[in-house]
């Protein structure tokens, strides 16, 4: 175990992304675990659990605390780039794992968009307890098929904040969010202008369009509806499908679904 370096607590210069990526031994196709919003005194059990079960873990010595941020997101995507095949995830099926993990934002973001994972089983561990054959979780956190972490083909939701053209300026500007069913964001829009259609680029297969009127195209601009489009599927935020509450402070925000 431990990591395969000569790292001396005193150390300052750490491994950089390319050293790790050489001194890193790939996990075998099929066996490398994953672990995200466990409690501290259940990490070396589930590492414990891995080795007994036959996967392969991230070998990271525990309560180094100065072992440097940039170096432990170096090393883990390092090792989500190696990974190949099936890989298997510990975390409660009624859970998501945090936006902000290093699991969502570093080792997931590599396998996903690596190409050499197939899909991530994902089953809990309690206590220091796991299912007895990881290889026989049913539970998919991600399919290469779907590309979102909980979706399948259904329904999807969108939260819109829209901007009144502020004083001195001639513009419109939008924020959004895609989330799935189990209200899990897949999709982000950070405040854009939106002078010309914005698209909001997410997980799904298809980008969402979203276009506000054009300044001086109406009478009450402010009030005039948003246009979406979904792939041919497209409507407006007066439709029955949406709500939308009036303006205060500058903006208002509003919900519709679609299929997604």
């Amino acid at each position: 175990g431990g990591l395969p370096f000569d790292l001396a607590p005193a150390q300052i210069s750490f491994p950089t992304l390319q050293e790790c990526r050489d001194k890193i031994t790939p996990p075998v196709k099929d066996k490398a675990m994953y672990f995200t919003g466990l409690p501290f005194k259940d990490v070396k059990k589930a590492k414990r659990y891995a080795e007994s079960h036959g996967l392969t873990h991230r070998k990271l010595y525990d309560g180094d605390d100065n072992a440097s941020g940039q170096f432990l997101r170096d090393f883990l995507q390092a090792y989500a780039e190696k990974t190949e095949g099936i890989a298997y995830l510990m975390l409660d099926d009624d859970k998501n794992a945090a936006d902000d993990s290093i699991f969502y934002a570093v080792e997931f973001e590599t396998m996903k968009n690596g190409g050499h994972v197939d899909k991530i089983l994902q089953f809990p561990f309690n206590d220091g307890k796991g299912i007895d054959d990881p290889t026989k979780a049913t539970k998919i956190y991600w399919e290469k098929s779907t590309s979102a972490p909980g979706y399948t083909k259904g329904q999807c939701g969108v939260h819109i904040t829209h901007y009144q053209i502020p004083n001195g300026d001639n513009k419109y500007y939008l924020e959004a969010q895609i989330k799935v069913a189990a209200h899990v964001e897949i999709g982000h829009l950070d405040k854009t202008d939106a002078t010309e259609s914005v698209n909001v680029n997410s997980a799904l297969p298809l980008v969402l369009v979203i276009t506000a009127a054009k300044p001086g195209s109406s009478k009450d601009p402010d009030g005039a509806p948003l246009q979406f489009a979904y792939g041919a599927d497209s409507w407006s935020s007066d439709d029955a499908r949406c709500s939308f509450g009036g303006y205060e402070d500058g903006n208002r925000e509003g919900d519709c679904g679609f299929a997604c």
